[in-house]
């Protein structure tokens, strides 16, 4: 491992970069002997809100597959994001974890569930919080770079769309049952999970309902310590059901409740006790899919409305005075949306799509910190506020674009679209309680208000894309987009505690980006990948600032528009059939980002990686499958970080993922997998994560069994 440290990982990424740039050269230049048709690709959807294959689309596309999702037997949505070419996870443990393209976290990465932007003000901000039971997950589409002219705000870096399993069986012309039983373990944390699923339908309708369960206490990392709250405990119940009126119109409805009952916060480094005793969220959801209406190709009306409530509880000890605090704060938020989307045939050569979105969101929320002394646990000074105001949040969005025939091989997407948003917020009184020697009596008591007021932002943002279809197998893709983002809710009104108080700004200015990828896609028989580079530009980057300004007696940072940055790099992926059950795969990605002003070098930025790995996959002549797969993630040193942020040394994770699936008497589907993830059990952390004091999980065996009946 110390191999990569020493930069050995650099030379070995440099040369897999070069191979990749070299393959992909001299199989454009090949002549395809083979008539067969190129290997299917994936049916994607998010990149242009049409069904294309993703070879087929100029926008850089990744998909973690059905497939995918069985072989990894992976805990939440966020774990198989990893091994997507220049995506990565950050935050702090399995669950409270954020999506990062190529450089671009936080609430600048768009997460939707089924196309739709249902999360809430909360998740917007923590959006892979196990919102979603990964078990019901079909697939998982991620669009690297700006997709704001089909998504609006937020998708400064991409957009990870997480697509739900459809239900089955509306097709029959009879009443049609299936149940089914899945089971997961994994070693690290003591973790199990279950679920079960019954899905029925006929003569039109299809229904699925399904209730799940999961509980995992605290991990381990590579070193044999136990990471504390990194626990979990939480149940989700899922209904969808639609209803097909005849071939050209489906109604459908779904309803989901997230239940988490206890979900730690690792990144408090002095925290005894740190977490989530609530945070449920509830989805109902109703729509609308018809085709061939007219002059429109297809129409989609949505609506949706998501209610979700957090408590967080934390016992936090201070590293300067000898005293603690307990903290508690409560968070109702809310969202009630819908949109509607048409696809229009202009004519042989151009297919436009047409949209418009309306989204409210609401907010509510109190907060109370008691400091007390280590040696008595008497009072010492009481805090209550509420962290977010009374606030609330319209956003209306009108988006077009036009994919363009312009020759048989050349095909063009252009897109506009207008965004609009009014926030506004009640004004937030601040009260602090000062206690006598005794811990009870309050000897002074003072209250402050601090006073927001109604802001709006508006923006346009546009998107250029070119595809090339060099011959039937390689295809070339150049884009040009912008990007936007408004301040959200917590930028604009917070007064939140943490170590420091966090103070919003109302008058910040949006995030607006301008980005540029070029690349090639290949796809033939027996190898498919691709390859792109890009540069992003953000102009009023919007961070947090320290002002050394004292708030109730505790340090402030404000939400401030620091600078320009931009971003830059390169990411692509291979697999190579070696022979008709064995393939060799791998990817690299490597981004940069910095202050254009000051040349200092971004926060969170993740250094040059990749995967490589083999698979061996066949099928028995008695219908049974089977698959072994070797795999090893690489880290390299990261080097080029921030004024105040720490080197991360390189590391290399070893995998091993196996599984069988076959039918027996009345069972169908029988799948069984077994995983050891961080094979040789690696000390390491991730550079993404929100703080350096804990590392990642070490060795994990995980094992599942699913089947149906």
């Amino acid at each position: 491992m110390a191999l990569c440290e020493q930069g050995f990982g650099k030379r070995v990424f440099l040369g897999a970069g070069g191979g990749l740039c070299l393959l992909s050269s001299s199989l454009a230049c090949a002549t395809v002997v083979n008539d067969q048709p190129a290997v299917l690709d994936y049916i994607v959807i998010t990149a242009t809100r049409l069904e294309e294959k993703s070879f087929d689309v100029p926008t850089p596309v990744e998909v973690v597959s059905s497939q995918s999702l069985t072989i990894n037997s992976p805990a939440t949505v966020a774990e198989p994001l990893e091994s997507l070419p220049g995506v990565s996870v950050a935050g702090a443990g399995f669950w409270n974890v954020i999506p990062v393209i190529r450089g671009m976290g936080g609430n600048r990465v768009l997460v939707l569930i089924d196309g739709d932007r249902e999360n809430n003000l909360w998740a917007g901000r923590s959006p892979l919080v196990p919102f979603v039971d990964v078990s019901n997950v079909e697939k998982i589409e991620v669009v690297k770079g700006p997709a704001s002219v089909l998504y609006g705000t937020d998708a400064l870096g991409g957009v990870v769309n997480v697509i739900t399993k459809t239900p089955d069986f509306y097709g029959e012309e009879r009443w049609v049952f299936q149940n089914s039983i899945e089971g997961r373990y994994s070693s690290v944390d003591n973790g199990t999970y279950g679920r079960y699923d019954i899905s029925g339908g006929g003569y039109g309708l299809g229904v699925n309902f399904a209730i799940s369960k999961r509980d995992a206490d605290d991990y381990e990392d590579g070193g044999g310590n136990t990471v504390k709250n990194s626990q979990f405990d939480g149940w989700n119940v899922d209904f969808k059901t639609r209803y097909q009126l005849n071939d050209d119109h489906v109604i459908s409805a779904a309803f989901r409740s997230n239940n988490i009952d206890d979900m730690g916060v690792t990144k408090k480094a002095n925290a005894p006790w740190s977490h989530f005793t609530q945070f449920d969220t509830n989805t109902y959801k109703l729509g609308y899919h018809g085709w061939n209406i007219g002059l429109f190709r297809d129409v989609q009306v949505k609506g949706w409305y998501v209610d979700q409530k957090r408590i967080y509880e934390g016992n936090i000890h201070s590293a300067e005075k000898p005293v603690y605090k307990l903290k508690w704060n409560s968070m109702d938020t809310s969202v009630l949306g819908s949109s509607m989307q048409t696809s229009i045939d202009l004519n042989n050569s151009h297919l436009l799509v047409a949209g418009l979105e309306l989204i409210h969101e609401e907010n509510d929320s109190d907060e109370q910190i008691f400091t007390k002394k280590d040696k008595n646990n008497k009072n010492v000074k009481a805090i209550t506020f509420k962290s977010l105001p009374n606030a609330e949040r319209d956003h209306i969005g009108i988006y077009g674009q036009d994919n363009i025939s312009v020759t048989e091989d050349i095909t063009m997407l252009a897109g506009l679209r207008y965004d609009y948003f009014v926030a506004d917020a009640q004004d937030v009184p601040f009260r602090t309680d000062v206690y006598g020697d005794d811990g009870r009596t309050i000897v002074k008591s003072k209250t402050s208000v601090n006073s927001f007021e109604r802001k709006t932002d508006d923006a346009a943002t546009f998107n250029l894309g070119l595809l090339y279809a060099l011959n039937r197998n390689v295809h070339l893709t150049s884009n040009l987009s912008s990007g936007f983002r408004a301040p959200d809710i917590f930028e604009r009104y917070s007064t939140r505690s943490s170590s420091y108080m966090i103070i919003g700004d109302p008058n910040l200015k949006p995030e607006y980006s301008y980005n540029v990828d070029v690349g090639t896609k290949v796809d033939f028989p027996r190898v498919r990948g691709s390859f792109s580079a890009f540069y992003n530009r953000v102009d009023d980057y919007i961070d947090l600032a320290n002002t050394g300004k004292l708030f109730a007696g505790m340090e402030t940072r404000e939400y401030v528009n620091v600078s320009d940055a931009e971003l830059y790099g390169i990411d692509g992926s291979l697999e190579f059939d070696v022979l008709e059950s064995l393939i060799l795969f791998g990817n690299l990605a490597y981004v940069k980002g910095r202050d254009r002003g000051s040349h200092e070098y971004l926060n969170s930025i993740e250094p040059l990686n990749g995967v490589l790995g083999v698979r061996w996959q066949d099928v028995t002549p008695q219908g049974m499958k089977y698959w072994v797969e070797f795999s090893s993630s690489i880290y390299d040193h990261q080097g080029h970080v921030a004024s105040g942020e720490k080197e991360t040394p390189g590391y290399a994770l070893c995998s091993i993922r196996s599984g069988v699936s076959f039918d027996y008497a009345g069972l169908q589907d029988i799948t069984l997998t077994l995983n050891v993830e961080n094979l040789f059990d690696k000390e390491y952390r991730s550079h993404l994560n929100t703080d350096d004091f804990y590392n990642n999980p070490g060795l994990n065996v995980v094992t599942a069994l699913k089947f149906s009946f």
